[in-house]
């Protein structure tokens, strides 16, 4: 059972005022929306899924990217700059060996922006906001609906930028980028900002950060299709996650974890093998 302490788990009991309070995370909460039953499975049945190459993927390439900033030497980069692909060679070389060219692909995008994000900042002396703020930031934080339930959230926030006086959430996604996931990212990101604005100061000062700053803008980029996108907050969309946690709270208190059957969807689902809803259903609401 993920429980941590006895104080926040998945298998909560709504009816049990003095147990452990509903834990959710960004990942809970998206399998949530892309599936109830798979939802149940994964978090409630905690029934594990095979570990995919794309999954090892993404790990692999988030760790190395965790490392890159905590080895980089600006000012080593800074002269370098004046012959770029010089300071695309140092930026790449710290990300070590590649397993192969898909690897090594996202290796070299990654370094690439670097660079021009770098040459930018130079320019427009702004090298002080180059390095993130916060680096894998973990955060935990206390949220209570207007129907007074408080859920424990907890997350990690790939990297941390200050942007225009406001800090910026940004994440990093190893697969291809399609216009479709813009919904999905925004998502992500605003429940991100919510996980800020949850946690206790306290969290925020021991991770060098201003509890006074807040979440004003978020980002993310797709090395793989060299996609870099950036925008403000957006207050719609936060709301779209707290309607979101509304209806899994919804489910929890009615005990009903439906399945969202969908075939184009669910074949790529990990709990395809043993769902009990394989042959059968009706579309689905995501998130």
């Amino acid at each position: 059972m993920r429980t941590e302490n006895g104080i926040y788990t998945y298998r909560w009991n709504p009816n049990d005022e003095d147990g452990p309070i509903l834990k959710i995370t960004k990942s809970s909460l998206g399998s949530f929306g892309f599936c109830r039953l798979n939802y149940k499975y994964g978090y409630i049945d905690d029934i594990k899924q095979a570990t995919s190459e794309a999954m090892l993927k993404g790990t692999h390439i988030h760790d190395a990217r965790e490392e890159f900033w905590d080895k980089v030497d600006i000012k080593k980069a800074e002269k370098l700059v004046n012959n770029p692909m010089d300071a695309v060679n140092y930026f790449r070389d710290l990300y070590g060996e590649a397993k192969d060219d898909s690897y090594e692909q996202i290796y070299t995008a990654m370094a690439a922006y670097d660079v021009e994000r770098l040459m930018e900042s130079i320019e427009e002396k702004a090298l002080s906001n180059y390095i993130p703020v916060a680096n894998e930031l973990m955060l935990d934080g206390r949220y209570t609906t207007d129907d007074g339930v408080t859920v424990h959230l907890q997350g990690i926030i790939d990297r941390m930028f200050l942007e225009d006086g406001g800090y910026l959430p940004f994440e990093l996604k190893t697969g291809a980028w399609k216009d479709t996931k813009k919904t999905m990212m925004r998502k992500e990101m605003a429940f991100y900002k919510l996980l800020y604005e949850s946690s206790e100061d306290e969290q925020k000062i021991a991770a060098g950060l201003d509890p006074n700053i807040d979440v004003t803008h978020w980002g993310w980029f797709y090395p793989a299709s060299n996609y870099v996108y950036g925008e403000k907050a957006s207050k719609r969309t936060t709301t779209a996650v707290l309607r979101s946690i509304d209806k899994l709270i919804a489910h929890y208190k009615a005990n009903e974890f439906p399945a969202d059957f969908f075939i184009k969807k669910c074949v790529h689902c990990g709990h395809y093998d043993h769902c009990e809803a394989v042959g059968g259903g009706n579309g689905y609401d995501f998130w």
